[in-house]
């Protein structure tokens, strides 16, 4: 699955919301998570620079067909995940994470592992600090801001 690097928040606003629409309305699951590949970026001189397109790829390439991987802006990457509870969302974060490290080892380090910060919603779930909706209209305030 190519996906566009562009950091268009727009299309992925609209999935997300339809697909939180019709979670609840079949009463189904859907879980979005959100990567803040910064820490990575920063280390642009390093051999190891981020290629968002090829990292973009990587994430597509390591999902389920039905997730929705996308550039939200330019060092966020969020995956929509329908029919997942969080607790799948959680599997695939962590493998999503790993994954990134693999392809771009710290270089700088002190514990040997970079930390990638991770935000996650479910629908039905209460268990994370924000719901779907409200991380969707943060995304949709990062679209108004760029």
């Amino acid at each position: 699955m190519k996906v566009s690097i562009a950091p268009n928040v727009k299309p992925f606003v609209e999935r997300v919301g339809l697909e939180l629409r019709r979670a609840e309305r079949y009463r189904i699951f859907v879980s979005l998570i959100v990567f803040d590949l910064n820490a990575l970026k920063s280390n642009s001189n390093s051999p190891n620079a981020v290629d968002l397109a090829r990292l973009l790829d990587l994430v597509a390439g390591n999902t389920r067909s039905v997730d929705y991987p996308a550039l939200i802006d330019s060092g966020k990457v969020a995956i929509l995940l329908p029919e997942t509870p969080r607790q799948g969302a959680e599997v695939a974060g962590r493998r999503v994470v790993e994954l990134i490290r693999k392809k771009y080892p710290p270089t700088n380090s002190t514990n040997g592992e970079q930390y990638i910060p991770l935000e996650m919603a479910s629908y039905p779930d209460a268990a994370g600090a924000r719901t779907v909706q409200e991380m969707l209209g943060e995304l949709s305030g990062s679209e108004s801001a760029n």
